[in-house]
């Protein structure tokens, strides 16, 4: 596997999200892969979302809080939470404060980066009560170029994009475009999938 050479960045952007915060953190914290930074950006929190990030954040200096000064909408606070990232950021993560990711996640998921320098796009499978998600790809296919999978999509209903905690992007992608998410509308971070028609993939588990 993958030794941990390249840094991380983790995102999560959160508004209210202190029923589930903790079990997402530590999901973060638990990863076998240890070259990280993790941000996670109060949208205005009215629970406990605040008072459970900063007591992470306390114990452990690859966690930092941002807290926003005024209430923005979900698109937006991705954006603001990707302009964040470090410049030695090699691949970026969101993981939704309602998600969690297992400990070998970023380590499969760098290492499939790493071996194939033409992906910008890693995608994996997630797990949703009893349902394996975003199966599109034949077990048989790892890589599949960026134009054959947003042809599929568009024409065959194929779903491999997911949502933003299924995927590692290259942090140069995030860099070469502000925003990454396009626009404000629900599905933009499907959008930013079709706007980067490198290589994609639908392997490792969350």
């Amino acid at each position: 596997m993958t030794q941990d050479i390249h840094l991380v960045s983790f995102l999560t952007p959160v508004f209210n999200g202190g029923k589930y915060l903790a079990e997402c953190i530590e999901s973060i914290r638990g990863q076998e892969y240890q070259n990280w930074e993790y941000i996670i950006v109060n949208n205005r929190s009215t629970d406990s979302t605040l008072e459970i990030a900063t007591q992470h954040a306390k114990s452990d200096s690859r966690i930092r809080v941002v807290n926003n000064s005024i209430f923005v909408g979900v698109i937006e606070n991705h954006n603001s939470a990707f302009r964040m990232i470090s410049a030695e950021s090699r691949y970026c993560k969101v993981v939704s404060a309602d998600d969690w990711i297992t400990p070998d996640c970023i380590a499969k998921m760098v290492y499939f980066a790493e071996s194939h320098p033409t992906a910008g796009i890693v995608g994996s499978y997630q797990r949703s009560g009893d349902t394996i998600r975003w199966k599109g790809i034949p077990q048989d296919v790892q890589l599949i170029s960026g134009r054959e999978i947003c042809r599929r999509s568009l024409l065959e209903g194929v779903d491999v994009f997911g949502t933003p905690t299924s995927l590692l992007y290259r942090s140069e992608l995030i860099r070469n475009r502000d925003p990454f998410f396009p626009h404000t509308y629900s599905h933009a971070d499907t959008s930013a999938c079709y706007e980067h028609p490198r290589d994609s993939l639908c392997r490792a588990g969350t």
